[in-house]
């Protein structure tokens, strides 16, 4: 190894030369259509004035085929002075802590992956006319005057539109307008809007509208299991370690039935929080702008995508110690997010040591109906299962000198009902009620059984010869949805 301390100078320099190629490979990311429309939105956010709601407008200038020749976005924001524009047109020249603007790289990135430059016309409140540049590049650049609608703001050209750039109508309306009201939906809120966008699609040759498209707030929808609401199970809980704080929000996504019962219509198949296994998982959120949607086995959250987690919905709203990459659809996966995610999946597997209870893999059906609803089903089927009819079933079996009770009491068998995984330890309770009821059977009805719990079984059965059937409850008819009149009597 060379020891840099000893090192001689050299008697020539090295010259590093700034290259107008970066303009062009910022083009080169990872970015699809909305996201580098979602830059440029940004942008505008970023340069918001406090005092006076955004307006951003989007424009697609289209030929008598539908393609698209040019893109339009002005906003009445703050405005570039002079004196930043030209390290505001450098890339990440300009780093805006605490913003979406943070790397100074987006609206570069945004255009050059959309297509090239034609103007970039920028007004503050103390311009009398707006300053336009017509390239990117180092070194000077001539600067133009003109006069400008807005008293301040941005407006931004783009030509030579690349083929990522599909302004179909009916694309447009199934997923860029629906995720760009998913992604801004904290500064879409009808009661305090922050910000106005819209899209519209132009002809060339006339200037006419042919479409047009307000973004409006879409934000995920709820169904609380216990009682029936649009609302999350866990909401803005605080989560915290040393320089970082989050906040996250957790619940399940709404069935059609759920969401006819909520009296909310039908999602369509694209809505963004429409229920489906590419679309289960929590959003991740920067700045209040939706940086990750549906994520769960992609943030090791899950191993894999999984249909027992399809229900699963929610939000991890960063707030402070985290950064995005240079690209803004990935965080930077430092000790801060690792230690944030690590904190969300203790929560939500049920090993915070505190009430959770795997909400994971919690299924509000058969998961989430009431012991007591449960019970009564069992004692039902026991009643009227042809195969095996018992003719006294009693639920809630009070056993003389235990604080406690067998949930059902079926011609002398006792049955328990675990609504999770039963271990060693419940096969034990069970077995206490039957050695104090002079029980020589019983059933013990789980999701699943723990190793632990067949060992407990087997020792009872050979020191005590009290026979206990570990059973899956999903083998019995005492699983599906709730009717209305159950809904009404258990909940």
């Amino acid at each position: 190894m060379i020891n840099v301390d000893q090192l001689q100078p050299y008697s020539e320099k090295v010259i590093v030369k700034p290259s107008d190629n970066i303009f062009y490979e910022l083009g080169n990311n990872t970015y699809d259509f909305k996201d580098l429309i979602s830059e440029l939105i940004d942008n505008s956010i970023a340069a918001k004035l406090p005092d006076l709601r955004l307006n951003v407008n989007i424009e697609f200038w289209v030929d008598d085929r539908n393609n698209c020749t040019m893109i339009l976005i002005k906003d009445n924001a703050f405005g570039i002075s002079q004196d930043k524009l030209g390290l505001a047109l450098s890339p990440a020249a300009i780093q805006s802590a605490n913003s979406l603007n943070e790397h100074g790289l987006g609206m570069k990135q945004a255009i050059a992956g959309l297509g090239k430059l034609k103007y970039l016309a920028t007004k503050t409140t103390t311009d009398s006319q707006a300053r336009v540049v017509r390239e990117l590049r180092y070194g000077e650049l001539e600067c133009y005057c003109c006069d400008f609608n807005n008293i301040s703001g941005t407006e931004i050209c783009i030509e030579n539109i690349k083929p990522i750039v599909n302004v179909n109508p009916q694309s447009i309306t199934m997923t860029l307008v629906p995720y760009l009201g998913a992604r801004y939906r904290r500064f879409l809120r009808p009661a305090n809007r922050l910000a106005e966008i819209n899209l519209f699609s132009r002809n060339t040759k006339t200037g006419d509208v042919l479409y047009s498209w307000d973004i409006i707030e879409i934000k995920p929808y709820y169904f609380h299991p216990s009682n029936r609401t649009n609302k999350p199970v866990i909401e803005n809980r605080r989560i915290s370690g040393p320089g970082w704080k989050a906040e996250l929000t957790f619940g399940y996504a709404p069935t059609e039935n759920e969401l006819k019962d909520l009296g909310i219509n039908p999602l369509p198949h694209y809505h963004p929080y429409a229920v489906s296994l590419s679309k289960q998982g929590l959003d991740v959120l920067l700045y209040d702008r939706v940086v990750l949607f549906h994520q769960l086995s992609e943030l090791g959250i899950v191993n894999v995508r999984h249909n027992d987690y399809n229900l699963v919905r929610g939000e991890i709203n960063l707030l402070e110690g985290f950064t995005t990459a240079i690209t803004k659809n990935s965080i930077i996966m430092d000790d801060h997010f690792i230690h944030c995610i690590n904190k969300v999946k203790d929560i939500l597997q049920g090993q915070g040591g505190d009430e959770e209870k795997g909400y994971l893999r919690l299924k509000r059906y058969p998961a989430e109906i009431p012991e007591r609803l449960l019970r009564d089903r069992l004692k039902n089927w026991l009643e009227n299962n042809p195969v095996s009819k018992k003719n006294d079933v009693k639920t809630e079996y009070t056993i003389e000198g235990l604080a406690g009770s067998i949930d059902v009491l079926a011609d002398g068998e006792a049955w328990e009902i675990k609504r999770d995984q039963a271990d060693g330890l419940d096969v034990y309770q069970l077995f206490a009620y039957m050695d104090m009821g002079n029980i020589n059977k019983g059933f013990l009805l789980a999701s699943s059984h723990t190793t632990g719990a067949a060992a407990a079984r087997d020792f009872i059965m050979e020191k005590h010869q009290k026979e206990i059937i570990l059973a899956k409850r999903k083998d019995f008819p005492i699983n599906n949805t709730p009717s209305e009149d159950e809904r009404r009597e258990y909940y």
